[in-house]
């Protein structure tokens, strides 16, 4: 309920000072869009490190095959890091609640659930590529890779490998979202919910 509490004393103190609660809302860090601004700072850096990661096993792997997937997964992950980074400027821009509070939180839970939605839907194209890498750089540590991407058996195991880990890295972050946004997500839609419940009984 702070949210609410908040919003009813920025509507008092609004002629006087107009952008007080707004500023104690945003400096608050127990409500769900400043929880959720932190989360996607967090992501952000997790792309960060992957990136760097990717990078640095791309300058010390020689065999072109696998520097081919290894190029593949820094540009997704450049596309995620860029889709994040603009969603999360969206939520700091938006996050005007001297304004609107309504309008803004709607804005900030429409924007988060979307970006996650499009990044679920995403993965399942993602992890065959990124279990498809990391197959080839295990390969390569003692073999040629692409000699030894040649044999059935070796493509028999790439794919037994893809469908065993496409799914289970699916519902692994699929639990993960949950956990960590789906709270957030959920407070955000109740506070909605009252808003829209508040609205109609005062129209009576």
């Amino acid at each position: 309920m702070e949210l609410k509490e908040i919003w009813k004393k920025l509507e008092t103190d609004k002629l006087n000072k107009p952008v007080l609660g707004a500023v104690e809302l945003r400096n608050s860090s127990n409500h769900p869009v400043q929880k959720l601004i932190i989360l996607f700072k967090l992501t952000l850096g997790f792309a960060i490190f992957f990136e760097l990661a990717f990078t640095y096993l791309l300058v010390v792997t020689p065999q072109p095959i696998v520097k081919v997937f290894l190029i593949i997964m820094i540009i997704v992950y450049l596309f995620f890091f860029l889709l994040n980074y603009k969603v999360l400027r969206n939520i700091q821009r938006s996050f005007r609640l001297d304004l609107n509070l309504k309008s803004t939180l709607k804005q900030v839970y429409e924007n988060t659930s979307s970006t996650l939605a499009f990044q679920r839907k995403a993965s399942l194209i993602i992890y065959p590529l990124a279990a498809t890498a990391g197959f080839l750089l295990g390969l390569s540590v003692e073999k040629d890779a692409a000699l030894m991407i040649q044999k059935w058996q070796v493509q028999i195991a790439l794919l037994i490998s893809i469908i065993i880990l496409t799914p289970s890295s699916y519902f692994l972050a699929l639990w993960m979202e949950k956990v960590s946004y789906g709270k957030y997500l959920a407070q955000l839609k109740d506070l909605l919910k009252q808003f829209e419940q508040e609205e109609i009984e005062a129209d009576r």
